[in-house]
Parts: C-alpha cells; sequence; structure tokens
C-alpha cells in the first residue's frame, strides 16, 4: 500500500465492505484489492459533520462502522429534514466523486463512525489504469436511476377531466392537509398512489403526503391551477363526516329545559353595570342555550371566539371540533362574555389577563360542572369551557378497557399494596378518566386516599383532594411531601412534571403507598426514559414502578348505524405497516349515518391501550441503564401490549374503523432515497 495509507483490519477490511458496496460489486476481486489499496480511514465523532451542502464533491465515503444522517436545511426557514440515515456498507458522495459537482446535501455522524475515503484524485487513476471500472459503474448508476424513476413515477403532466377521486384516500390524507400543501391524492393503482398537483416542486409537501401514506410508492403528476381548483371545487368542496360544517340559523331552544346556575351574584359595585347588560334576556338565553345544548349533544369542550366578523362557536365532539348553527354578530360578544364570567364568578371588567373560574349547574335531575378559561386575542376575548359530566365516574375499568384480559391486568396493578403506576398519553387521550376509575374501585372506608390535582375535576366523596396553587408555594412536590405525612395508601399525583416531584413519587412508591400519576409521553416504554431523564435513580426506579399505561382515544363506531364495509387493499396494506394484525378472516366495519348519531357514522369514543408491566427482564433492563432499543427488546416476554395489539382487537370486535386506528398508531416515517 502507499506510504500513509493505513492497513485494513481483517474483518472488516475494504474486501469485504466493497463486497457490501452495491457501486463496487460487479468487479472482479482483484480490481478490488487494487481499489483496497488506495483507500484510506476517517473516524468522526458523534454529530460531527462530514461535509456541508455546496462543499466540493472530492471524495466518496463507505461507512466501516456506526451510522450517518444525510440532510438538508431550508435557509429560509432554518428547518432540518432528514432524507437518509446510512449504516455499515452503505456509501455516500459517489455522484459528487464522478461529476464533482458540489454537495446536494450534508452528512453527519449519528454517533462514532469509521469510514474508508476514496479520492476524485485516486478515483480517477484507478479508472485511467482500468477503463472497465468506468463502464461497471456507469451501468451500476444507470440501473439505480432507472429503478429510483419507476418506483418515483417521475413527475408526469396530465389532466384531471374525466378523473375521480378515491374516498379511501381521505382515511390517510385529510382535506385541509391537500388544500395546504396543493396535492390530491386521486387513488392507488397497481400498487402506486398518483398525486396531482399544480406545484410539483414542493418536497416539504410531498414529503408530509408520503408519511401519511406510510411509504406508498407515488406518482406525481403535474396539473394545471385551473385544473386543480376545478376538481377541488368538484370532489372535495363538500362537508365530509366530522368536519366542520358550515354555520346557519340555530333551531336549538330552551323551551322544555330545566336549567339552574349556582354562586350568582355580584361581588364588585363597579360592575352593576356590565352585569346589567350581561344578564339581558336575549343573552343570558344565549349563553344558556350554548350550554345546554352542549351538553345534550355530549361535547367534551365549548370554545366561543370573535372574529372580525362575527362570535364563532365550536363544540369538541368525540374528540373532533364541529361548529355550532347560528351566527352570533360580534356586538354580542362582549355582553355573552360578561354573562359567562358572571355565571364563573370572575372579574367581569377585566379582559386583558387570562381568567380561570367554574361555572356550577343543574339541567333537569343532573347536576354538571365547567371549567371555564379565558384568553385575550386580537379580536377580543375567546372562553374555552370543559364540561365535567359527573356520570364519567360511574364508569369502571372494565368498562374503559373493552379488552377483558388486559383490564385485568390494569387492575391487578391499581390493586398492588404500594409501588409506582403511569398513565401516559397526550392531551385529551383520557388519562384523567382512567385515574378516576381506579379510585373508585379502590375506594372503601378502609383505605385512605389523598389526591394533589390542576385543577381537581371531579368531587370524589371520602377522597382527601387538594387543588395546586403556584401562587403561595404548593405544588405538587410540596403536596407529596404533606401526604408522606398524612398516612395515606393511595395517592394520586395529577401530573408528574419535574424532576422533584419524580422523585418523591419514587420514593414514596418504595415506602409502602400506591403512588398513581399521569405523565406525557408518546408510548409506555418513553415513560421509563423520561423518569431517568429526572434524576431518578436506576436502582430507585427499577424498584419502585410496577408498570405503565399509555392510551389514546379513538371514535367509536354508532352501534344503532353498523353496518360492513369491506376496507380498501391500500388501508389493509397500512395497517399491516403499522402492526395491525389482519387477515382474510378480519371483517371490518362503519357506521352509516343515522338519527342517534346525527349522520356521523360514530357515537362516543374508545381507548386504545398500551400496556407495559415491569417484569423480571425490564426490570433489570432499567436498573442496567439500558437505552430505549434494549428497553423495548426487554419488554417483548410477554409484559407487554402495544397499541396494534389492542388495535387489532378493536378492529376485530368491530368498535372502530381502520382510518381511526391509522390516525394514533406511530408511522413509519421511511427514507427518501439518495
Amino acid at each position: 500500500a502507499p506510504a500513509g495509507v493505513p492497513e485494513m483490519a481483517a474483518p472488516t477490511g475494504p474486501v469485504s465492505m466493497l463486497d457490501n458496496v452495491e457501486l463496487f460489486q460487479p468487479l472482479s476481486m482483484q480490481i478490488k484489492q487494487q481499489l483496497e489499496a488506495q483507500l484510506s480511514k476517517r473516524l468522526l465523532q458523534q454529530n460531527e459533520v462530514l461535509f456541508n451542502v455546496g462543499d466540493v464533491g472530492d471524495a466518496m465515503y463507505i461507512i466501516a462502522t456506526g451510522r450517518v444522517s444525510v440532510f438538508i436545511t431550508d435557509a429560509t426557514l432554518g428547518l432540518t429534514y432528514e432524507l437518509a440515515q446510512l449504516g455499515p456498507g452503505q456509501a455516500v458522495g459517489e455522484m459528487a466523486l464522478i461529476t464533482g459537482a458540489p454537495r446536494s446535501a450534508a452528512v453527519k455522524a449519528l454517533e462514532p463512525t469509521g469510514l474508508l475515503v476514496l479520492s476524485r484524485e485516486t478515483f480517477y487513476q484507478l479508472v485511467t489504469a482500468v477503463p472497465q471500472v468506468a463502464i461497471t459503474i456507469a451501468g451500476v448508476l444507470a440501473k439505480r436511476l432507472d429503478v429510483v424513476n419507476k418506483s418515483s413515477g417521475g413527475i408526469e403532466f396530465g389532466s384531471l377531466r374525466g378523473k375521480t377521486f378515491d374516498a379511501a384516500m381521505l382515511e390517510f390524507v385529510p382535506v385541509h392537509v391537500m388544500k395546504r400543501h396543493k396535492m390530491i391524492p386521486l387513488g392507488q393503482s397497481g400498487g402506486s398512489v398518483t398525486i396531482a398537483t399544480p406545484d410539483p416542486g414542493n418536497r416539504m409537501g410531498l414529503d408530509d403526503l408520503k408519511r401519511m401514506l406510510r411509504g406508498m410508492h407515488v406518482k406525481v403528476m403535474a396539473v394545471s391551477e385551473n385544473d386543480y381548483n376545478t376538481f377541488i371545487a368538484q370532489n372535495l368542496n363538500a362537508p365530509q363526516p366530522g368536519q366542520p360544517k358550515q354555520a346557519s340559523k340555530s333551531n336549538f331552544s330552551l323551551a322544555g329545559k330545566n336549567v339552574v346556575f349556582h354562586g350568582l351574584g355580584d361581588k364588585d359595585e363597579d360592575a352593576k353595570l356590565a352585569a346589567q347588560a350581561a344578564s339581558g334576556q336575549d343573552v343570558a338565553n344565549l349563553a344558556s342555550a350554548i350550554i345546554v345544548e352542549a351538553i345534550e349533544r355530549g361535547v367534551s369542550d365549548i370554545h366561543i371566539e370573535p372574529d372580525r366578523k362575527g362570535v364563532l362557536v365550536r363544540y369538541r365532539i368525540d374528540g373532533r371540533m364541529q361548529v355550532r348553527d347560528g351566527t352570533i354578530p360580534i356586538s354580542l360578544h362582549t355582553a355573552l362574555m360578561s354573562r359567562l364570567k358572571i355565571l364563573a364568578q370572575l372579574n367581569i371588567t377585566e379582559r386583558r389577563l387570562p381568567q380561570d373560574g367554574r361555572i356550577s349547574l343543574d339541567l333537569g335531575q343532573k347536576g354538571y360542572d365547567l371549567r371555564v378559561a379565558t384568553l385575550n386575542t386580537k379580536y377580543g376575548e375567546k372562553c374555552v369551557m370543559r364540561i365535567l359530566d359527573s356520570s364519567n365516574l360511574d364508569q369502571d375499568l372494565g368498562s374503559l378497557i373493552v379488552a377483558e384480559k388486559v383490564a385485568q391486568v390494569v387492575r391487578k396493578l391499581f390493586y398492588r399494596p404500594n409501588g409506582l403506576v403511569l398513565v401516559t398519553g397526550p392531551t385529551g387521550s383520557g388519562k384523567t378518566t382512567t385515574l378516576y376509575a381506579a379510585l373508585r374501585e379502590r375506594m372503601n372506608p378502609e383505605v385512605a386516599i389523598c389526591t394533589v390535582e390542576d385543577p381537581i375535576e371531579y368531587d370524589l366523596p371520602g377522597v382527601t383532594q387538594v387543588q395546586v396553587n403556584e401562587s403561595i408555594g404548593l405544588n405538587f412536590a410540596e403536596a407529596m411531601r404533606a401526604f408522606m405525612r398524612q398516612d395515606p395508601d393511595v395517592i394520586l399525583l395529577g401530573e408528574t412534571r419535574d424532576a422533584t416531584t419524580a422523585r418523591l413519587a419514587c420514593n414514596a412508591a418504595l415506602t409502602g403507598h400506591l403512588v398513581l400519576s399521569s405523565m406525557h409521553t408518546n408510548d409506555a416504554i418513553s415513560a421509563v426514559v423520561r423518569l431517568r431523564d429526572m434524576q431518578v435513580e436506576p436502582f430507585v426506579l427499577s424498584s419502585a414502578l410496577l408498570g405503565v399505561i399509555n392510551q389514546r382515544l379513538v371514535r367509536r363506531i354508532c352501534p344503532a348505524c353498523r353496518v360492513p364495509a369491506p376496507p380498501a387493499e391500500l388501508v389493509v396494506k397500512n395497517l399491516m405497516q403499522a402492526g395491525v394484525q389482519v387477515d382474510a378472516n378480519t371483517k371490518f366495519f362503519k357506521g352509516a349515518g343515522c338519527e342517534v348519531c346525527k349522520n356521523e357514522g360514530f357515537k362516543g369514543r374508545v381507548g386504545v391501550y398500551e400496556l407495559l408491566v415491569i417484569g423480571p427482564k425490564v426490570r433489570d433492563a432499567i436498573a442496567s441503564e439500558a437505552q430505549l432499543p434494549q428497553l423495548r427488546a426487554a419488554a417483548m416476554d410477554g409484559s407487554y401490549v402495544p397499541l396494534s395489539r389492542f388495535a387489532t382487537h378493536l378492529l376485530a370486535q368491530g368498535l372502530t374503523v381502520p382510518s381511526e386506528v391509522l390516525r394514533i398508531l406511530p408511522r413509519d416515517e421511511g427514507h427518501i432515497g439518495t
């Protein structure tokens, strides 16, 4: 070998590496050995950049060990998008080696990475000495380009006239995403999805749709702007199920509704004038109608939002926002907000700062609480009211978790004498409902239960409930310290937000208390890593943690109008890619729409649960500070139920539809070829 070129170790030497590199596979062993002698080594540290966009393309790199990320950065927005991750045996920079063009992407090491380097000067010397090398490499690159072109379909020009839209595409790409990117997935044919767009150069939009289509082959068809607009108007401007509807004149009436608000009364003499205006019969009836209609429709949240033209009222029903029928002129906004503030016992003269309050009312023979939050916006104050229905407390774990075996395992966790049980998931995924159901099953005179919440959503008779008050220094950690002197059996910690609270929760779990808490993580296993990041010692965490329940909510098919609905081939393929077990005997259903579900096809929601029970293997992995991949491997000993497996059960029972399952399951982002 030339002077200065280090010798390669036999196990990972250049010959074995070149055998695995597509570009050099066709070469003879003799030529590979000649090439081997010219390769040099380079070692990258973690996060070290190999080259940037625009750098001179003067070498090709073969990855011997480690992994690198190939990425581009949008100079205008400063956003970085990963094109691919490459590992041992893969090469980067081959096109620049041949053409000498500047680098079109940047590369950095994701971990310590060993590279074999072939400079352009050395490559040209080799090609001059052995012309067969140039011919072979040219053939490989041409073949690769042809494969990429066929898989992506390239960009062709066409027309949407006479084309039809496959409604199955709505299972993956919502209408608002199509309109935002000006891209329409027309449908599947021959294993590919054709995307029509007047802007085929919109790389960000194309990448977004590719991720939603979960790795399906995509063909791009460029169409004119007029062609696109016409197709949108004819096929996608009609209201879709679950999409906001245009507001019309409301026909809701309070007639026959016996509604009584509690706690009315003016506390501030200076507010009398505003209070009188707010208590006008029309405004009072409007506020009552909005609230009563929401309760009767099963709404979870009411949004009252001023804009330039009027006041928009939106209801969140089964997790989806819907516009309330009826237009409210902007002239009524101030009076309406004052009326709601009076009901919530807030300061009606304060319109600049956010305020939080509570409305209590009786509707018929039933009581309700509304958690009220106001916020000043560009066009005036916005008000959001969360409806707290005490009937939710009647649900037990068996009714929430429809898979009986999973429900039994979860119930055993909540009946353990001591330890820490976490319920995780995004906001609005039903964590509080699950925790309250667990408390309800444990409530009896022989068990002392303490809770610290922010805010307290429901009253639990016989339970000591504490409201967080940051203004006086009463946070979750301080309440936990106080609880340890109150002799509790079960402690409900509303949320584990910081390191101090996490350590206190684990210590309480080790000292004879059952601690229940919630946390915001995307999956169950990540909760272990999050607690470790909160500086909980591994040996403490491994001993204290009993299990993690991660959950999502999907819309439930209306039982009154449920009908069989065989899915499209693309839907089945994407379900299988997401880990859902589908076979020829699997039957699918949907809601046809009826009066019971207001023609939505859905009525209520059902939970999708991921369950991690801390068994011996997981406990050992936690104690040894194993990383996320090792924790996942350790969990696969029978103590782990992934979301996809629970979703399979829901589909098999006909409780939800594939689009709802695909919405909540993690997407395989895939990689873009280089």
